[in-house]
């Protein structure tokens, strides 16, 4: 009985070695995912890279007024797979684009990546102004019409340089081009419009 014993453990010991033996998981460079409600160029948003939140100028008249929040899960996608930045993604931001917020910070294994993948769980508008569909003022809870099980992918292209890089990357949510496809009657936005809308790119 104590042979047998003797030999229950040295197996054990010798496959919790062998799980210990694989291969070393190397880090790279660090990766920062930053958020805005709308960085494009028509909409003069900011893309300033500071901590937490960046408050800019007071927007002109007639820009779109109020918040957007969305939870997310991002991706860097490369030809080994995808590897997940670490945490979700979870942000509230104004609709104007006038801040911009790091929602994510991480140092990936390091591999090649050539894309980033972002899947939506909700995202969901709250607008006191400036929005105006086939002639009437929409105002209140919009959101996106998201699937509650899958979520909805967003994947872009994005040079993510070599694994060792550390890289920026901005998530522009480009709310003034999805909102404008907003249902006035039901204040819901179709799936397709939102994913064409959203931008993702390097900021440095």
């Amino acid at each position: 009985m104590d042979v047998k014993r003797g030999r229950s453990g040295l197996a054990l010991l010798l496959a919790l070695a062998a799980a210990g033996c694989g291969i070393e998981v190397v880090v790279g460079g660090q990766k920062d995912v930053y958020a805005t409600g709308d960085g494009t160029a028509e909409s003069g948003g900011s893309t300033s890279l500071l901590p937490g939140w960046e408050e800019a100028a007071e927007p002109p008249a007639g820009r779109l007024e109020g918040t957007v929040t969305f939870d997310a899960r991002v991706l860097l996608v490369g030809p080994d797979g995808a590897e997940p930045v670490n945490g979700p993604a979870q942000a509230t931001l104004r609709l104007d684009g006038r801040d911009t917020l790091r929602v994510l910070r991480d140092r990936p294994e390091a591999r090649e990546y050539g894309a980033v993948r972002v899947t939506f769980f909700r995202v969901q508008a709250q607008v006191t102004g400036g929005l105006e569909v086939g002639g009437i003022s929409v105002t209140g809870e919009v959101r996106v019409d998201i699937p509650i099980e899958d979520g909805l992918v967003v994947e872009r292209s994005v040079d993510l340089g070599a694994p060792a890089d550390s890289v920026a990357v901005l998530v522009d949510l480009d709310v003034s081009a999805w909102l404008a496809a907003v249902d006035p009657v039901t204040k819901t936005v179709p799936a397709d419009a939102f994913v064409r809308a959203v931008q993702v790119r390097r900021l440095r």
